[in-house]
């Protein structure tokens, strides 16, 4: 993979990922709003969590890692490292799918009082066998520089979900809501079978060479994929720790266990919108590792700065509106989405982890691909064990929103920490303008559509427009400031 080719990349992945998280939209919102509510979805939720970060680990931090030995290996070389890697992944996958259906009712009872989510558990379990399809083969086609089957992979994944979710989800209605929450997660299952047979559809294609799997491949895929594979986790952790803990923090504090998945439930409409800009995010990520891990090698730090500025620049430039464009109208946005403002004030706490966590995560993704292994995970895991201290802290204080508050502290920790850890590693930092740039564009924008929403008044339509003037004044100046590059995009 060319170091200069990682722009295109990335927006190709981001195209695909924008289009799942509409699907995505398109799956929850309904599943909140007409079907299971948000009790029924943090019952939804805790199954989900742990999916999510088998998710983080099958789907992002390994293709990462295989992608970063692929793109350092020769087509031979590729081929052995995909089939090992495949090998590993799946069996691997098997072995915790199976532990997780076996267990699943003691880590449901374990994770809420009740255990609601117990079906939840054991119908999404099959699915983590077939991540490592998914894993090993866009780990080699990323590697290998084509991302479209990833893409295309991603889609069809998100419209099964979609599709199959909602549809499996009504049926299981008059059994109950624990059943059709279940019946949700079995559109995620058969999602994750139809996104692995893609990308087995195009292996067909695409792969002609093939070799057998290596125990010596394995084992350098195991000792290059764990640090890749906790540092990709990082925010799946973070939920995953809200699903073992806020729930019991608000019943221990004296609300009822069914007003508190109510509140959980209200939390997880929060991270769902947070999911739109992470999404692209993590697209940038995966594209930009390789490119960086290739201009390293080659002792080339100019192109391993361009490539760093760039792909700050992009996340930045996705993330920065995002961020206040939630903190400026969480209850409207949860209005128009949800109906009612529950999760309002979750969702203005979550917005400042929109531009914090992508950050993270792209610079720790680099320093992992350029040689700082363990480096960037001990930050990463000091935050997540940071935020989960802090959910005891502020979960009894300010309820459900303490839960994001709490995160946003420790990513601004971690984040500072990151920062001088690549100046210590690189020798090189960012100029100040790749931050306050979009900062600035996207403050600007904030304003004038809060200003207008006020002179407007109350009302969909208001929001609407006020929102549509915010991202306009936003682009026009993240232009004319150069927020963003024009010629980053048009890399090739």
């Amino acid at each position: 993979m060319s170091g200069r080719s990682f722009v295109r990349g990335a927006l190709i992945l981001s195209a695909a990922s924008l289009l799942c998280k509409a699907l995505s939209a398109l799956f929850k919102i309904p599943l909140d709003r007409f079907l299971i509510g948000p009790d029924g979805l943090a019952v939804y939720q805790s199954a989900y969590s742990i999916y999510n970060w088998m998710l983080a680990v099958g789907a992002t931090g390994i293709p990462i890692a295989v992608s970063n030995l692929v793109a350092d290996s020769d087509e031979t070389g590729a081929a052995g490292i995909r089939s090992s890697a495949l090998a590993l992944v799946t069996g691997a996958g098997a072995l915790i799918g199976g532990l997780l259906f076996v267990f699943a009712r003691p880590i449901a009872e374990f994770i809420g009082e009740g255990g609601s989510a117990f079906l939840g558990i054991r119908v999404m379990a099959p699915a983590i066998m077939f991540l490592g399809i998914i894993s090993s083969y866009k780990g080699y086609f990323q590697g290998r520089g084509n991302m479209l089957p990833s893409a295309v992979s991603q889609i069809v994944d998100s419209l099964c979900k979609a599709l199959a979710g909602l549809g499996i989800c009504a049926l299981m209605l008059p059994y109950g809501t624990p059943a059709a929450a279940a019946g949700a997660m079995g559109g995620v299952t058969l999602g994750t079978v139809m996104g692995a047979s893609v990308l087995l559809i195009f292996g067909k294609k695409y792969i002609t060479l093939r070799r057998p799997p290596s125990r010596k491949l394995m084992w350098r895929i195991v000792t290059m994929s764990v640090p890749v594979t906790l540092g990709a986790a990082g925010f799946a952790c973070i939920m995953l720790a809200d699903t073992l803990t806020v729930q019991r923090i608000l019943t221990a504090s004296g609300m009822t266990p069914g007003a508190a998945e109510v509140q959980f439930g209200y939390l997880n409409r929060a991270v769902m919108i947070y999911n739109l800009p992470a999404t692209l995010i993590s697209a940038v990520s995966m594209s930009v590792a390789p490119a960086c891990a290739e201009a390293c090698r080659n002792g080339d730090m100019e192109l391993l700065r361009n490539n760093t500025v760039s792909a700050l620049r992009l996340i930045l430039f996705i993330s920065a509106p995002c961020m206040l464009g939630v903190m400026c109208f969480p209850n409207e946005i949860i209005s128009l989405l949800f109906g009612g403002t529950g999760g309002g004030e979750a969702l203005m706490f979550t917005g400042l982890l929109m531009l914090l966590v992508p950050f993270t995560q792209v610079l720790s993704g680099i320093l992992q691909a350029t040689g700082c292994v363990w480096k960037p995970i001990w930050v990463l895991l000091f935050t997540v064990g940071l935020k989960t201290v802090l959910n005891f802290v502020f979960v009894p204080v300010m309820g459900v929103a303490g839960a994001p508050f709490g995160a946003a502290f420790a990513y601004l920790v971690g984040s500072a920490a990151l920062v001088l850890l690549f100046y210590r590693h690189h020798g090189f930092g960012f100029p100040v303008g790749t931050v306050i740039r979009p900062l600035t564009a996207a403050g600007a924008g904030a304003v004038c559509g809060r200003l207008l929403y006020g002179l407007l008044g109350v009302g969909t339509a208001n929001f609407l427009v006020s929102a549509a003037v915010m991202g306009a004044v936003y682009v026009v100046l993240a232009f004319l400031i150069k927020a963003v590059d024009p010629k980053t995009l048009r890399k090739k």
